[in-house]
């Protein structure tokens, strides 16, 4: 399993042809990644990551690291 992690102020991550525009803010991380285990705070109600289908997202997932905060979409890539 794979993700990325997306602004969605920069449009859609992928092109109408379904190919990824980019690997997001840090590049595809696995399910494992300290990002996603330690730092990000999904919604109430948000399914798990492991849960997502590639393709799928959780909107609006909040990271909090070193005192900086930012709101991002996680995607699954593979």
């Amino acid at each position: 399993m794979k993700f990325i992690l997306w602004d969605n102020k920069d449009g859609d991550p992928r092109t109408p042809e379904g190919a990824w525009v980019s690997g997001g803010l840090l590049g595809e991380i696995t399910a494992e990644n300290v990002y996603l285990r330690v730092h990000a705070q999904r919604p109430a109600g948000a399914q798990p990551f492991e849960a997502l289908t590639v393709g799928a997202c959780v909107r609006n997932v909040e990271f909090t690291l070193s005192g900086s905060k930012g709101t991002y979409d996680v995607y699954r890539t593979e």
